[in-house]
């Protein structure tokens, strides 16, 4: 708990990962007034006994318990807050969640609190207090289910059973988020985040240099024990069901000297491997699938938790918003797709090793030749995935340039426009996007090398340096990338040749039993060697690049923490709440050096200055130099000076957001406010944000006093919702006088004891400044025995009873009244004063030779108040329903070369197919002939195998190269759209949501899609042609294969349907998340300094939730629908092979032994792997269209006007370009946009050439 953190008591423990954790303990006490509320919301970061960070994992619910709250939560023994009722006048009661309510908790009756914890998990809990902010996923969505996972039987989780009833909910509408069931309490943002926290603790701790990368492994490996079983299960069922097979063809090929009923029992062992294999399969796929999201679930909120602990002044500097989105978004990532292969490296060595053994007793050594020849790409992959990380580690650099980039454009976009800058940008974007595409291709050259030749290599890479100028003709060499994928597809065939030729050429007898008992046991060892090791490996070299991005963000600089309260008789009197002797620092990009953290009123000396380990160098420029201030209640102090002179930096100073470098500081105050110059509104209601989700303080009244004191009350009546209306990303629904009275309030509202105010009254007229300064700053702050420091240059509202601080160069000239200022240093001080009024009362004389404007402007006529017609300014993502649209596939498909391009490449991928199912074919064949060692079985064997090897890559260089082709042309189209499109857009679209399509979405294209694309191609002609043998060989087969085909239509229609959904509101739910992330970066100080840690928490976990709620539902549809896709290759498998033999027994059907062996293969191979990883694949490469899809749906967007480029040659004065500075208005109207009310309504008016114009009027 925040509070016995302060007070220096112990922290509760994380429960270890694995383990169940005791139940939750919450406070259930209403939010009352600021004092106590703002210490329970404050930094959820704290030092222990050994002055190491460590997490916070207090939960704050004053609702119905939610499955989120499940988690320890210590109680706080501090008094409570004033303002509250009087049954809550002694400590918080402690409250325990049982099945869904809060009950009293007796300590005394407690015996284990973890023995109940999964029972209450498993009961229907309701929903929490939706956030009524744009954030919040839950807004209007009432009671949502309990998650069926939790209640379901060992059968149903095993089948998945208790995921159909939101499937078949798909089948019948489009999926909304609040069909969505709760989330298990493990999958939680909360609990992962404690999780994540809790090992870097651990590690740091135990280690001189710790290493993040290395305890995710340790925690990966451990949490992922069950589906290690359920993998060594998959694997012996893998080898059985091959020798199963080699034993059941012996029986065909010696019929009259082995009992016939013994295939029977071959039979029936090979369809149970079959049952156990596709069973343990899904759940332990669903269990790593688990276990990646999780990680990455607890690292986004622990990204998030770190970026509201970042020092102001080192590390939000050298982490921009973009390089933060790009850690929770595309590096975060690598940790999902990298889970499922991953415990492959741990026993996929045990596995080749037992395949290695029962090859040689089927076959004798050859098989050892073969074996050695697959093991060879083992070390190649590993020195791959070496060179892979350093590219990885640049080309993530260059993706978080690209983003900061688009993150400049998007939140400047005003001066953008204003400045006529969109090709500056547009320019700049595609640059860096070119760099980064660039980086991409160059990872291409290992992959060339190590599987081509060295020779190969070194002319390629004397090509990609000639080569570096022209990025078009790069794609070329992006396409030995897909050499990898090509190895897979053709090593079971190269391999399998050379055990043949070697066993033949040292003597041996090729049979049928040992020909396919081979090919299957290479088919094992080939998903396993040759595609699951080597991906694991990748994804072990991908996240070691990403975990250390984000070690290093998570060690970047804090803010150290700052005392929080002591004793009221501290100090020099007992007024004092603030003492600042001989302070200096610096304003500069440099990280400052993490203070201790003491206990309150301990004096902090000699803070040492440092650079930060990374980072560019920049100059050190002193901020405060020699300042010693004291600050007592009941006391308003004016801070003057020019610009630059300090003024600001004093004030953060005060707050703690501007450490010492030298001197001591004392604080005797229990709340502070802050009020910055540039007031930060963040994309809620203007109630939360003056609030920040705190109840009423003194009072029910106390919010109203606070509006009305601060000249609200009108505005809230220009909006049809009043303060319930949404300010939109950034406050752009509000005027800059609005922005700072809300800022002002929120500051007033804490009703903290010191409030600091950074110039709040230079956005209001002097009519509004005044009134807001008698009502708001004078009665609610100084009068009410606050200590209030405000920075102004207004000097008109300086009384007798004010003290004042006269700052220049960072110095302090004078303390005291504002004649004591007057008479030490009148000049400066008048100089500033000058400053103010000097523009109002003393206008510059007119430019030489130009005639005095005697006639009075036009009056401005037809102002109408604004109304808001609609609650939300921001517009809501918008999200396509029903199928993928035929225009997104054309336009993907345009991108990619056309129609003529896909023929052509789908005929080479019929002919590649070809090649590989007729060398299978002559395999059989050769394990027939009599004279086995003839050379034109051998001749024909190797011209086929060559030939597919060959076309194999030709296919996967030509697929990978259109496709970033693709991803290219679409990135470039959004970028000149989103740069091109009306101002609207911006003020409608969070820089959140806009950065999601350009991080997320174009990743997917990058990345994921091609690989998706090619997989499914590959595989689909692979089960037709596999499907379309076993037909020929085995025609009663037909029987039952129509039924089969209209079952696996059906189940694929309904994945297809729900999952495309599901992925719809996933990807809805990652902007939020992003446009948080970037909110927290820009408003830190703020929220630090009115303690509202725990309130952006809360949403961000709410949120997260949201997003995590629909991956969850997505992964756990995708196991539903493999699971089903398993059962229909097994039927069909387990018919073949059943009826086989009952057919050759009776006499009813011969058939070959190599024919039979060659077509159980096949169906071995698609049950096995084959068939539900193609089936899986179309499904996702129709979810990840989706990405296209919200892709492309931005470059569609309305323009702007075409841009102006003049030839340079021509005269604009001949073309009648304007060379005065003179508008005129006639009957203008204006508004907003098309959806709004007319803002201006008939304003004419006319300014001609030197008029100096002011503006007045009211804000709104």
């Amino acid at each position: 708990n925040d509070d016995d953190v302060r007070t220096g008591k112990q922290a509760s423990t994380i429960a270890a990962p694995g383990t169940p954790p005791p139940p939750c303990f919450v406070d259930v006490e209403p939010r009352g007034s600021s004092d106590s509320v703002r210490k329970e919301r404050d930094s959820d970061l704290w030092a222990d006994d050994e002055g190491q960070h460590m997490p916070n994992t207090s939960i704050n619910l004053n609702n119905a318990c939610d499955e989120s709250a499940s988690f320890d939560v210590p109680i706080s023994d501090t008094p409570s807050r004033k303002g509250a009722d009087d049954s809550n006048e002694k400590y918080r009661q402690r409250k325990r969640c049982v099945n869904g309510v809060w009950r009293e908790h007796d300590d005394k009756s407690e015996d284990d609190p973890r023995e109940s914890f999964y029972d209450e998990m498993g009961q229907q809990q309701k929903s929490s207090q939706p956030v009524t902010s744009q954030h919040s996923s839950d807004e209007g969505s009432g009671a949502r289910l309990p998650n069926p996972m939790s209640n379901a039987s060992f059968i149903s989780q095993m089948l998945f059973l208790w995921a159909s009833p939101l499937l078949n909910q798909g089948t019948t509408r489009p999926l909304e988020e609040e069909d969505l069931p709760h989330l298990p309490a493990e999958e939680t943002s909360v609990f992962n985040r404690a999780v994540v926290e809790e090992l870097w603790k651990t590690e740091s701790r135990a280690r001189k240099i710790p290493s993040l990368h290395r305890a995710i492994i340790r925690h990966y490996v451990r949490s992922m024990a069950f589906a290690q079983i359920l993998l060594l299960v998959g694997m012996a069922s893998r080898i059985g069901q091959a020798i199963a097979l080699g034993l059941l063809l012996e029986q065909f090929e010696n019929q009259s000297e082995v009992d016939p009923s013994r295939g029977y029992i071959w039979t029936g062992v090979l369809v149970l491997c079959g049952a156990i294999m596709f069973l343990s399969k899904q759940q332990q796929f669903f269990q790593t699938y688990r276990g990646g999201m999780r990680l990455r679930i607890g690292l986004v909120a622990a990204i998030f938790a770190k970026s509201l602990r970042l020092s102001s002044i080192g590390g939000v500097y050298n982490h921009t918003s973009g390089k933060v989105t790009n850690l929770a978004s595309n590096d975060v990532e690598r940790y999902v797709t990298s889970s499922v292969s991953g415990i492959f490296l741990i026993w996929g060595p045990l596995e080749a090793v037992v395949i290695l053994i029962v090859g040689i007793k089927v076959i004798g050594t050859a098989f050892a030749a073969g074996y050695l020849l697959l093991l060879v790409f083992v070390p190649i992959q590993f020195f791959l995935s070496k060179q892979f990380a350093f590219v990885r580690s640049k080309v993530a650099s260059m993706t978080d340039t690209r983003l900061g980039v688009v993150n400049q454009a998007v939140t400047g976009a005003r001066l953008m426009k204003m400045s006529a800058w969109e090709e500056l940008f547009s320019d700049k974007i595609r640059s860096q996007r070119e760099t980064e595409v660039l980086q991409i291709l160059r990872s291409s050259r290992y992959v060339l090398g190590c599987l081509t030749g060295s020779t190969l290599a070194y002319f390629e890479e004397r090509k990609h340096n000639r080569k570096l100028e022209n990025l078009t003709k790069l794609h070329r060499l992006h396409r030995y990338k897909a050499i990898n994928e090509s190895m897979y597809f053709c090593s079971n065939i190269v391999v399998s040749v050379v055990i043949f030729s070697v066993h033949v050429a040292t003597g041996g007898t090729l049979t049928a039993r040992n020909v396919f008992t081979v090919q299957s046991l290479m088919n094992i060892l080939q998903f396993t060697v040759a595609k699951q090791i080597p991906s694991a490996l990748m994804g072990l070299a991908e996240c070691s690049v990403s975990s250390k991005r984000i070690q290093h963000f998570f060690e970047a600089v804090d803010l150290p923490v700052v005392p929080e309260s002591t004793p009221k008789n501290y100090g020099h009197s007992s007024r004092e709440l603030f003492s600042l002797s001989c302070g200096t620092n610096y304003w500069n990009g440099l990280g400052i050096s993490a203070l201790p953290v003491v206990g309150d009123g301990v004096e902090i000396v000699s803070a040492a200055v440092r650079g930060l380990v990374e980072g560019p160098s920049i100059p050190l420029f002193r901020a405060l130099s020699d300042v010693s201030v004291c600050l007592e209640t009941n006391q308003i102090y004016f801070i003057l000076g020019k610009v630059g002179a300090g003024k600001s930096a004093l004030l953060q100073t005060i707050a703690g957001e501007l450490p010492l470098s030298s001197g001591k500081t004392k604080r005797s105050y229990s709340s502070l406010a802050y009020a910055p110059q540039s007031p930060w509104i963040f994309n809620a209601s203007i109630r939360e944000n003056i609030t920040l989700g705190i109840g009423e303080v003194n009072g029910k009244n106390w919010y109203e006093q606070i509006v009305e004191s601060c000249g609200l009350l009108e505005d809230f009546s220009q909006f049809s919702h009043g303060d319930h209306t949404i300010v939109g990303d950034r406050g752009i629904q509000l005027s800059g006088g609005q922005r700072a009275r809300v800022g002002l309030a929120r500051a007033l509202f804490s009703d903290a004891e010191v409030l600091l105010l950074d110039d709040p009254l230079s956005a209001v007229d002097s009519k509004v400044g005044r009134s807001i300064y008698n009502k708001a700053i004078r009665k609610l702050g100084v009068d009410r025995g606050k200590c209030v420091v405000l920075a102004s240059h207004q000097h008109q509202y300086i009384s007798d009873d004010c003290r004042c601080i006269l700052m220049d160069g960072g110095k302090i000239l004078c303390q005291g009244s504002y004649e004591d200022c007057s008479k030490i240093s009148g000049e400066m001080l008048d100089s500033t004063l000058r400053t103010d009024v000097e523009a109002c009362t003393n206008p510059p004389s007119k430019p030489s030779g130009q005639a005095e404007t005697k006639e009075p402007l036009a009056a401005c006529e037809g102002f109408l108040k604004m109304k808001d017609s609609v609650k939300e300014k921001v517009l809501k993502e918008d999200r396509t329903r029903g199928i993928v649209k035929m225009e997104t596939w054309k336009a993907y498909g345009e991108a990619m070369g056309g129609v003529v391009f896909g023929i052509g490449l789908l005929l080479l991928y019929s002919l590649t197919q070809a090649c590989s199912l007729l060398s299978i074919v002559f395999m059989g064949k050769w394990a027939d002939a009599l004279e086995q060692n003839s050379s034109p079985w051998f001749c024909l064997e190797v011209g086929l195998v060559c030939g597919t090897v060959v076309l194999s890559i030709i296919r996967a260089m030509q697929s990978f190269s259109c496709c970033i082709k693709a991803s290219q042309h679409l990135h470039d189209r959004m970028a000149n759209a989103v740069l091109r499109a009306k101002l609207e857009f911006f003020d409608t679209n969070p820089a959140g949501r806009i950065l999601n399509r350009f991080s997320a979405d174009v990743g997917v294209t990058d990345e994921l899609l091609p690989l998706t694309i090619y997989d499914f191609l590959v595989g689909a002609f692979i089960a037709a042609g596999s499907v379309a043998t076993v037909v020929v060989v085995l025609p009663f087969v037909l029987i039952v294969l129509p039924f089969l085909v209209i079952v696996f239509v059906r189940l694929r229609r309904t994945f297809v349907t729900t999952t495309r959904e599901l992925k719809r509101l996933e990807g809805l739910g990652r902007s939020p998340i992003y446009a948080m992330l970037s909110e927290a970066l820009s408003g830190i100080a703020t929220i630090r300094t009115n303690r509202a840690i725990s309130y952006f928490h809360e949403n961000f976990e709410t949120v997260q939730d949201a997003h995590t709620r629909a991956f969850f539902a997505f992964v756990a549809s995708s196991r539903w629908f493999a699971l089903r896709v398993d059962a229909v290759a097994f039927i069909l498998m387990s018919i073949a092979s059943v009826f086989s033999v009952l057919f050759h027994n009776q006499g009813w059907f011969n058939v070959e032994p190599a024919v039979l062996g060659l077509s159980l293969t096949m169906l071995m191979q698609l049950a096995g792997t084959n068939f539900p990883w193609i089936t899986r694949q179309s499904a996702e490469v129709v979810n990840q269209m989706v990405s296209v899809e919200r892709i492309i749906s931005f470059g569609l967007l309305p323009s702007e006007a075409k841009l102006y480029k003049p030839d340079p040659d021509d005269s604009l004065r001949a073309q009648g370009w304007p060379i005065a500075g003179a508008i005129e208005a006639n009957n203008l109207t204006v508004r907003y946009r098309q959806s709004l009310p007319v803002t201006l309504q008939s304003v004419s008016f006319q300014i001609k050439p030197g008029n100096r114009i002011g503006v007045v009027g009211r804000t709104g």
